[in-house]
């Protein structure tokens, strides 16, 4: 089968279609025929070696971790889905698979659900990795409520946009940043003030704010404290935080990592009703797979990136 792997970290420039095979799937894993795979961020950061010190790989490396396919084989230990069942979920070699972006993948079936009726692959592979940190930073780690005051930085990403429509579901007010045609994507997804952050600066207009989600980092992050009340929270899946300035405002600070177990199964219920809706920006074949890299990296496409196996 063709997969999308590295020998070593580099730009784009170390990607090559490489003709490799998998083993039969052992224990908790699920073979699947892959149909699509979604780029993330962390993509570029794992090719590049940036992350290397703390989520290193082994070469060769068959990158991606949002995969949607169809189950192929099951190992002696999996409970809960038949071969032929449309799944998706997270193949990431990190978490014990091996790879989405190639033709067959092998996933824990920890890291698997079934694809929600209606859903394409496409769009059921753009949602795991940013979908269940959105899930998971709003429903555990912020336990938002309706009427509460939230900000989103960055609201037009896979992150913040489903972000935005959950928080709009519980009832909660959402203000958040983007920029460019973004700005319109989190008006349609119900955002109740937005911040073009070219051109404004939320923290001078935002106060007393009882939950922040930060999927920015960096300045952002930093401004974040100052708009929530005494007693609120910040949750950041992007950047280090600052207990000592959360104490000195009287707030809690979550560095969001790992996930609850069952939060893709909550994703899935979302997806199922209509509360979070997938939003694909392009989708590329796999020998396009260099193009594709570049896209995620220039942010030229407004959406997630797809490849089509």
């Amino acid at each position: 089968m063709r997969a999308l792997q590295i020998t070593e970290y580099g730009d784009n420039s170390v990607l090559t279609i490489a003709d490799v095979s998998l083993p039969a799937p052992i224990g908790s894993q699920v073979l699947i025929n892959v149909e699509a795979a979604a780029l993330n961020p962390l993509d570029a950061t794992l090719r590049a070696g940036y992350a290397q010190a703390l989520m290193p790989l082994q070469f060769p490396a068959t990158l991606g971790g949002d995969v949607a396919g169809v189950v192929a084989a099951l190992g002696p230990d999996v409970n809960g889905f038949a071969v032929g069942d449309r799944v998706y979920g997270n193949a990431y070699t990190l978490l014990g698979g091996s790879g989405a972006i190639a033709e067959q993948a092998l996933v824990q079936s920890s890291n698997l659900a079934p694809i929600p009726g209606g859903l394409s692959f496409a769009e059921a592979a753009s949602m795991p990795v940013g979908g269940t940190t959105a899930v998971e930073a709003i429903d555990h780690s912020l336990k938002l409520q309706s009427g509460q005051k939230f900000f989103i930085s960055g609201g037009s990403g896979a992150v913040g946009s489903a972000a935005v429509q959950l928080a709009k579901h519980l009832g909660a007010y959402v203000a958040t940043t983007a920029s460019g045609d973004g700005v319109d994507l989190v008006r349609e997804l119900g955002a109740d003030e937005v911040f073009d952050y070219t051109s404004s600066d939320f923290s001078e207009h935002l106060h007393d704010f009882d939950a922040v989600l930060d999927a920015v980092g960096g300045t952002s992050l930093e401004k974040s404290y100052g708009i929530l009340r005494r007693g609120g929270t910040l949750v950041s899946v992007s950047g280090a935080i600052d207990q000592n300035r959360a104490d000195q405002l009287g707030l809690t600070v979550i560095r969001q990592g790992t996930q609850s177990d069952g939060v893709l199964r909550e994703l899935t219920a979302y997806l199922a009703e209509g509360a979070i809706t997938a939003r694909v920006g392009r989708t590329y074949p796999l020998e396009e797979a260099v193009a594709a890299f570049t896209a995620l990296e220039n942010r030229s496409v407004r959406g997630k990136i797809v490849i089509i196996l």
